[in-house]
C-alpha cells in the first residue's frame, strides 16, 4: 500500500506479507481470515493517516498456467474476498473506494522502482495513484 497526496507525492508505504496462506495444505478459511485481519489493518493505517480516496486496481482472476505450485498459487488469489472486503471496509472508513485501469503499471514500475528504492509491487501502486490522479485532475 503507497498513501500520497493529492500533488502524487508518496508519504508512506505499508506493506503486509503472509506467504504461509498459499503453502500446500494450508487451510483455506485460516488463509482467508489471514489475508482479511491483514487488509483490515492495511485499511486502519491508511485512515489514522487521513486518507479518503481508496484506489485499487480492476483486476480480473488470472488464468491459471504454469506449474502445480504456480497453479495452487492462483487457484488461492482471492480476488472476489479481496473487493468485497474492500467494499464494506472502504465506507466504514468514510472514505471512498476507485478502480483503476492496472495495464502495464507493473511493467512500467520495474525501471522506477530501482531509483525509489521500492520494490516492484509497492512501485506500481503508487503508478496506480498517479493514474487515478491523473484521471481526476483531467475532469
Amino acid at each position: 500500500m503507497v498513501i500520497v497526496n493529492r500533488s502524487g507525492v508518496l508519504l508512506d508505504v505499508k506493506n503486509e506479507h503472509f506467504p504461509e496462506v498459499t503453502s500446500r495444505g494450508f487451510p483455506r478459511e485460516k488463509a482467508r481470515d489471514i489475508r482479511m485481519k491483514a487488509l483490515a489493518r492495511l485499511m486502519d493505517y491508511a485512515h489514522r493517516h487521513g486518507v479518503t480516496d481508496f484506489v485499487v486496481e480492476k483486476l480480473k482472476k488470472p488464468k491459471p498456467k504454469g506449474s502445480k505450485g504456480a497453479k495452487r498459487k492462483i487457484s488461492k488469489f482471492a480476488l472476489k474476498e479481496y473487493v468485497k472486503h474492500m467494499k464494506t471496509l472502504v465506507p466504514r472508513y468514510g472514505g471512498k473506494l476507485h478502480f483503476v485501469n492496472p495495464a502495464y503499471a507493473s511493467v512500467d514500475a520495474i525501471p522506477l522502482s530501482r531509483k525509489l528504492g521500492l520494490d516492484v509491487h509497492t512501485t506500481s501502486a503508487y503508478l496506480i495513484a498517479l493514474r487515478y490522479l491523473k484521471s481526476t485532475n483531467a475532469h
